[in-house]
């Protein structure tokens, strides 16, 4: 098992990088994530009346699709750290007319500010492998803290094992040790699924994709044991 990189900088200041490029990330990464987005979104399966709350939520993109899901008479929740991604999520509420449906609120995700047992659905997407690996596993712990015994997790990330020799993740892994200031982004990819089943879930479901033909990311689809 390939080492995983470890960032040598915080969490806040990888919050800080995308809160400055939150309109970046939204231009030119969010349109790479949709077809994996709505895909993950199809496996979840969600129905209508469950109440789902997305960790890391960016610049809202799979709240809105989620808000149609859901139904009108239901809401949804999203929480990010950038104050910067929180507004444009906000702002695609408005656009989209599902505003009333959608709160939004800043937050970190080792602490969630949600009473336990309180969703049917946690969804987070590229945002577990922000966080350290010890962080990681407390994320993973508030995402289990918060879900109803019944519940499901999706996670969306780029996944490690069984893709080591991948180039883009070899691509990765070579920015993230050789390129200065490349850390302060957080990203790469990380052992996902181990985190998952260390924490107490049991995956049920696992889909590889590839954005682009080149980003390899998984998804996947857990239960709390």
């Amino acid at each position: 098992m390939t080492p995983l990189p470890e960032p040598d900088v915080s969490n806040e200041t990888v919050v800080e990088t995308y809160n400055r490029l939150a309109a970046l990330y939204d231009w030119f990464i969010t349109p790479l994530q949709a077809g994996t987005r709505q895909r993950a979104l199809d496996l979840l399966a969600i129905e209508r009346g469950e109440h789902v709350v997305e960790v890391g939520c960016g610049p809202g993109h799979a709240l809105v699709a989620l808000a149609d899901r859901v139904g009108p008479d239901e809401d949804i929740v999203g929480l990010d750290a950038a104050a910067n991604m929180a507004g444009r999520a906000r702002r695609r509420a408005v656009r989209e007319g599902v505003n009333h449906q959608i709160e939004i609120c800043l937050g970190d995700a080792r602490s969630l500010p949600f009473r336990e047992n309180v969703a049917d659905v946690a969804f987070i997407e590229d945002t577990l492998e922000l966080f350290a690996e010890d962080e990681m596993t407390t994320v993973v712990g508030e995402l289990k803290r918060i879900l109803r015994p019944d519940g499901r997790l999706c996670v969306v990330t780029m996944e490690r094992a069984g893709a080591e020799d991948d180039l883009f993740v070899r691509a990765y892994d070579w920015l993230f040790e050789r390129v200065p200031g490349y850390e302060r982004f957080g990203c790469r990819p990380i052992y996902a699924s181990r985190t998952l089943e260390e924490a107490g879930f049991e995956v049920e479901r696992r889909e590889r994709l590839h954005r682009a033909w080149v980003w390899p990311v998984e998804i996947l689809i857990a239960r709390p044991m």
